[in-house]
This record gives structure tokens, sequence and C-alpha cells, in this order.
């Protein structure tokens, strides 16, 4: 089988901004991280973790609509933790690493059908998420659904 590829192009547009070109589309990241809630651009881990989001909560409601499931609303709440902020601070005497280490992601379904078809389905959603599946083996994962009528 003929491996699919992905190409974005980067560019950098501005202190602490870089414009990710794919396909006809376009949009700024900021930092890499930031921790001012003011900051004026999204960052790339909150690209990252919203993109992940996305992925679980799109990855649901397509699935349910193939699978003729009623889940006619759902959103997600992901909480992102680096292993040691103060090393990407460059803090003298800080250890560990500055990547993503845990991630805790609550999803919450709306749905008319039977809950534990909907929990099925999330399994499986779950299974074929392609950020999910990429990212648990380095990053702990905390998964929750709530399903509610």
């Amino acid at each position: 089988m003929d491996e699919h590829e992905w190409t974005v192009r980067v560019s950098s547009t501005a202190l602490d901004a870089s414009t990710v070109f794919v396909r006809k589309h376009q949009f700024v990241v900021g930092a890499p991280v930031s921790f001012d809630e003011e900051a004026p651009r999204v960052s790339a881990l909150e690209y990252l973790l919203g993109a992940l989001g996305a992925d679980l909560v799109n990855g649901l409601v397509a699935l349910a609509r193939e699978r003729r499931l009623d889940v006619d609303h759902a959103e997600a709440v992901v909480v992102g933790h680096l292993g040691d902020p103060l090393v990407y601070l460059g803090v003298v005497g800080a250890a560990g690493h500055p990547g993503l280490a845990r991630a805790s992601i609550k999803v919450y379904a709306s749905s008319s059908d039977d809950e534990e078809g909907v929990r099925r389905l999330w399994q499986e959603v779950l299974r074929k998420s392609p950020l999910l599946r990429t990212l648990q083996p380095v990053v702990q994962m905390v998964l929750e659904l709530t399903v509610t009528p």
C-alpha cells in the first residue's frame, strides 16, 4: 500500500510567531509554550492539546453518524502538564524534561441512545485516533467519557 503523507510549510513571521500553511489554509502559532494568560497568540502546546481534543470529539461524532447512533453534541476539556516547565524556562538546576508528560481528556457526549453503545463507540474511537495513538506511548493519558441524555 502506498504511504500517504501530509505536508505543511511553516514560516517565521514575527517574534514568537510562525505561520503554518496547509493546503489552502493558514494559521498563526505563537511561542512553543506560554505561561501568560494575556499572550497574543495561541502557543504550539495549546494547538497540540486542541488538536488532540478535536481528534477525539470529531472522531466520536463521525463514527456515531456512520453507525447511526445519536450523538448530537460532544465536547472535550483537555488539560496538559509538562514534565518540568522550569527546564523550558532555562531555570538553573531544573531537572527532568520540558515535554508533555500528562494529558487529561474529559469528553462529554449528549446522546439519546443507549449509554453502553456510546461507550463501545468511544473505545473504537480511542483505538482509531491518530493523535492519541501517537502520543500514548510517551504521554500519560487520563481519558474520561461522560454521556448525558
